[in-house]
């Protein structure tokens, strides 16, 4: 996916760099949060993924200690099993995002290969049959919205209209669970940004389950919008720029006592 150029109801210019690590989007030329980035750190998804990756390795380490291997023996083994772990955790990344590309293509009826490895294949078989149960209208797939109020952008996985003429956005999941919090969360700051920046009223959201493991039914969670839900991200967002306001007063004050330190020298 190269940079990708929206224009908002409100005439805002959005750009969208998937492969951008710092600034990913921007609205008329000035950096903007995006809605994951925002989210993430404030549920503490990214701490228990390392402290999930890092225990078990350091049981092993221990164990081997006790057994009494050489140390650079088990400095040897112990990156050997990190590099696996590592390889494991990007596959999971890999299969989500193949999967994501997947999905878009088939509902815009697109001509898709059959994935010929598993768990894809089983999954977008999976995926296929209950889509195709649903009749759901596609809007839009994989645009970017932004929203004034939130200072934020966010890329939509898909805006449906449903048989009674309401819109509905949906976000792909292929995580073991979809009972995060911060999905509800996310996909509410979705929806603010999708009304803010066009005339789509959405009246529904839904998260769509696609389990790696075989066989799994699709699960389809259907959520009502709430006020609490696009509170939370306005908290999370306040908590961010309070952290990146926290770290400049430190920088700053840091700055002035190295400075005092100096003078006190001479």
């Amino acid at each position: 996916m190269s940079t990708k150029i929206y224009k908002d109801k409100h005439n805002n210019e959005i750009v969208f760099r998937p492969y951008d690590k710092k600034n990913r989007y921007s609205v008329n030329g000035n950096p903007k949060s995006g809605c994951t980035s925002t989210i993430e750190p404030r549920f503490g998804k990214d701490g228990l993924v390392r402290w999930a990756k890092r225990v078990p390795i350091d049981a092993i380490e221990w164990q081997l200690k006790d057994d009494g291997m050489a140390i650079d023996k088990i400095n040897e083994y112990i990156n050997k099993i990190k590099q696996k772990v590592d390889k494991l955790s990007f596959k999971d990344a890999e299969i989500g995002t193949m999967m994501h590309s997947l999905c878009e293509d088939y509902i815009n009826k697109k001509k898709v290969p059959m994935p010929e490895t598993e768990p894809l294949k089983n999954m977008f078989e999976r995926f296929k049959t209950w889509w195709d149960s649903k009749n759901f209208e596609v809007i839009e797939t994989e645009k970017t919205y932004y929203s004034d109020e939130l200072d934020s952008c966010g890329t939509i996985d898909c805006i449906v209209k449903t048989k009674d003429n309401k819109y509905m956005l949906l976000d792909f999941k292929t995580s073991k669970t979809i009972d995060y919090a911060n999905y509800a969360v996310q996909i509410s700051a979705y929806k603010k940004m999708v009304e803010d920046g066009s005339n789509y009223k959405i009246s529904f959201m839904g998260l769509v389950h696609i389990n790696k493991l075989k066989d799994m039914p699709i699960i389809f969670r259907k959520l009502t919008p709430k006020k609490k839900y696009l509170n939370a991200y306005k908290a999370c967002e306040f908590l961010t720029k309070f952290e990146k306001e926290y770290s400049s007063d430190l920088s700053a004050y840091k700055k002035k006592q190295k400075e005092k330190k100096n003078v006190s020298k001479k």
